[in-house]
């Protein structure tokens, strides 16, 4: 999931095969399919966009449910590896390369609802980035259109001094691979590591380091530039199953807009 690094900016653009491996998609999608679809059909929406969508797992999930789905990523491995997952399962998706910023020059079609998922938001490290990032997804939904976006929730990552992450692992075929992510916590950028250590049909172990500055935007921050983009706020959540948020102790932060 990337948005808009440019180069070795941004640590997701040459991270496909990684991606695929770093993640339970078949746990993770069968854990947010129920906030989809009570989002989608609350509000009609019979197309969607997911923005940054990285190996476009969750534009193949909307596309089999019967709906029109498109997927945007600034990284052209993503959009690669997102064609092959799609063509994997016989669908037909329009994976298109582009940065959240740049959505409403690369895609004509208006969608129902758009989708940024997977903390990519901050990728995005200032507020001229940000309201620029909105006011595109602005552009590219229908009137009274759902944008809904998902980041971790920062406040509690500076309140616990939260630097490691779960520890992600994944075999095949005689290759191990782990998956150690990291926070460096500044005070207005985060340092983001990935340490992937692989372990080769040998046993002997390799290892490298990525890394990128990424905003710790604040759920304040992120509800100010929707509205000042053309957006109402419909809800505020801590997780993908519409569960409160709490700044102090909710992982993430969930917000649904609706465009004006």
């Amino acid at each position: 999931m990337t948005i808009n690094g440019h180069g070795k900016d941004n640590i997701f653009l040459d991270f496909a095969e990684d991606y695929d491996r770093m993640i339970d998609w078949e746990k993770r999608l069968k854990r947010e399919e129920p906030f989809f679809r009570e989002l989608f059909s609350g509000s009609g929406a019979a197309s969607v966009l997911d923005a940054a969508c990285g190996t476009g797992k969750h534009a193949i999930m909307f596309r089999s449910w019967g709906m029109q789905a498109a997927g945007a990523d600034v990284s052209r491995e993503m959009i690669r590896k997102a064609r092959e997952n799609a063509r994997k399962e016989g669908l037909e998706i329009d994976f298109r390369i582009s940065g959240l910023e740049e959505l409403d020059s690369v895609f004509s079609a208006r969608f129902d609802a758009v989708t940024c998922m997977g903390n990519s938001l901050p990728h995005i490290k200032n507020q001229e980035g940000l309201s620029r990032a909105f006011s595109a997804v602005c552009r590219v939904l229908e009137d009274g259109g759902i944008f809904a976006l998902q980041m971790r929730n920062y406040r509690r990552t500076y309140d616990i001094n939260e630097r490691f992450m779960p520890l992600n692992t994944y075999q095949d075929e005689g290759r191990e691979y782990l998956y150690l992510r990291m926070n460096d916590l500044g005070p207005e950028l985060v340092n983001f590591n990935i340490i992937t250590l692989v372990r080769d049909e040998g046993g002997k172990w390799s290892y490298r380091v990525e890394s990128e500055e990424l905003k710790p935007w604040m759920s304040e921050d992120i509800e100010m530039n929707l509205r000042r983009t053309g957006f109402t706020v419909s809800g505020i959540f801590g997780d993908l199953a519409f569960g409160p948020f709490n700044p102090a102790g909710s992982v993430d932060l969930v917000i649904t807009a609706r465009k004006k």
